[in-house]
């Protein structure tokens, strides 16, 4: 969907709207990549860990993510909110209600996406790329996969079925993704906080609870994946708050006998999943086997032991 939508019908909405997205979608870049590098440099200057390197492979990472996706937007997904906009069941209008009826329908939208990049192992190949890194910082926000556009703009193109103009589900995306990098600020910037900041959990994704979901540790594994609202996680059984005792630690899990990814190496983050992707099928003995390698949650094995993650069951530690 990202990172515009230039032929929706002219029409009255799309003429108010207009000005708006010529504003905010650039303006979400802009304060992005402004955020990441005044973070970087606070970060060098009291003398905290930052990797050079590991924030280049994130930004570039990000370019790779953001321009492939503006290349899918113009030959697919633009034609697809057209086509939603224009067979919608209702037009819910702009009032301050709508907006908060838009804002909640991307979120959960982002909500399931983010479910399926962790639960389906094609997915996982193009969305595990985001937790390759070890570092939390504002960077880890942009890691993305040169191949996002194959899997979560999809998720999005059904919202205007409801009434939700493309262009503001536009404007609220590029709100949800600002909240979103926020959540990756360092945690030498923004700890666990206090009683107030646990009372805005109820409602609202926090750094703390974010950086629950990039931890690897069992406990923390396939958790909190909304972007703006915790709600959702709530209501399908999928939050868990961080626990002081426990801090998260940052990067993917690695097997026995496996060793870690280099991080930093741009080739390596977005090419390894599917390295080990295409052993596994090469080494399935049929093709049920093959299409559970594919569909089925990571972790799973023809020959053992099951390391999937599920609702009630978590691998070892």
């Amino acid at each position: 969907m990202r990172p515009g939508y230039d032929r929706c019908a002219v029409d009255a909405y799309a003429v108010s709207l207009e000005p708006v997205v010529a504003v905010a979608v650039p303006a979400t870049y802009v304060v992005a990549v402004s955020l990441i590098f005044l973070e970087f440099f606070l970060l060098r200057i009291l003398g905290r860990p930052a990797s050079f390197r590991g924030g280049a492979t994130s930004l570039l990472s990000g370019g790779l993510a953001f321009g492939l996706t503006a290349v899918a937007n113009v030959l697919a997904y633009a034609g697809a909110l057209e086509w939603a906009w224009a067979h919608r069941v209702w037009t819910i209008g702009l009032s301050p209600l709508a907006w908060l009826a838009a804002l909640l329908a991307y979120d959960f939208s982002f909500w399931l996406a983010h479910l399926v990049g962790h639960r389906v192992r094609l997915f996982w190949c193009v969305h595990s790329v985001h937790h390759t890194t070890t570092e939390m910082r504002l960077s880890t926000a942009v890691r993305g996969s040169a191949l996002d556009f194959v899997h979560v703009p999809w998720f999005f193109v059904w919202v205007p079925l409801l009434g939700v103009h493309p262009m503001m589900l536009l404007t609220v995306e590029a709100a949800g993704r600002i909240w979103g990098v926020l959540t990756h600020v360092s945690p030498h910037f923004v700890g666990r906080g206090g009683r107030w900041v646990r009372a805005l959990e109820r409602w609202f994704v926090t750094p703390s609870l974010h950086r629950v979901h990039h931890g690897r540790q069992a406990r923390y594994l396939d958790r909190n994946y909304g972007e703006v609202f915790s709600v959702w996680d709530r209501l399908f059984g999928t939050f868990t708050p961080e626990d002081p005792r426990e801090p998260p630690e940052y990067g993917l899990r690695v097997a026995p006998g496996q060793r870690p990814i280099d991080d930093e190496s741009l080739a390596e983050v977005q090419l390894s999943p599917w390295r080990a992707l295409a052993r596994d099928l090469r080494r399935a003995p049929g093709w049920t086997a093959r299409l559970r390698y594919l569909f089925d949650a990571p972790g799973w094995s023809h020959e053992g032991p099951d390391a999937r993650v599920r609702p009630g069951r978590r691998p070892s530690a």
